[in-house]
């Protein structure tokens, strides 16, 4: 496992962020949704969804790559993070899935030194921003990229990001 040497915890708006991949909470069909997932289709160009085709449907957990088009990175990683219900469905082990899904991928642009996230499912997926935060920490503190940032609105948001990941 890596050290959180790797891992930082940024306010950022990851639609200018200068990393090699971003990698967000997309829908089934892969198509512009509500939430981050519209606004990263919206930046990257109607090129985006085109590449995102041959892969639909998306399965939960799963994870693609394409390249990002107009947005400062060189890489969207798609992934289907799960909704929030009761916490007794698997979604705990569903959203970690969705992360390593996503880091997984580093042996398909072995190049790239950088990833950043979003924090997934906080939005429209109705996940509780403390529990999202400890699995997506879980998670991205077994990233193989030199740098591995999770994005967030907020300094509150960043504040509990790094609290999980052990740094004050």
């Amino acid at each position: 496992m890596a050290n959180h040497s790797n891992l930082s915890v940024i306010v950022y708006n990851i639609l200018s962020l200068p990393c090699d991949i971003v990698a967000v909470s997309a829908n089934l069909s892969l198509l512009a949704g509500s939430g981050i997932s519209g606004l990263i289709h919206k930046a990257a160009g109607p090129q985006l969804e085109a590449a995102t085709k041959p892969f639909v449907p998306l399965t939960p957990e799963q994870s693609i790559i394409t390249p990002a088009f107009n947005l400062s990175a060189q890489y969207v990683i798609h992934t289907v993070c799960p909704r929030y219900m009761d916490g007794q469905r698997g979604e705990f082990e569903q959203l970690y899935h969705t992360y390593a899904s996503a880091l997984a991928l580093h042996g398909q642009v072995p190049d790239a030194k950088s990833i950043a996230f979003v924090s997934m499912g906080t939005g429209v997926y109705k996940w509780p921003m403390e529990l999202a935060a400890g699995i997506a920490v879980k998670a991205l503190l077994t990233s193989t990229f030199e740098s591995t940032l999770m994005c967030v609105v907020d300094g509150a948001t960043r504040a509990l990001y790094q609290k999980k990941v052990g740094v004050d």
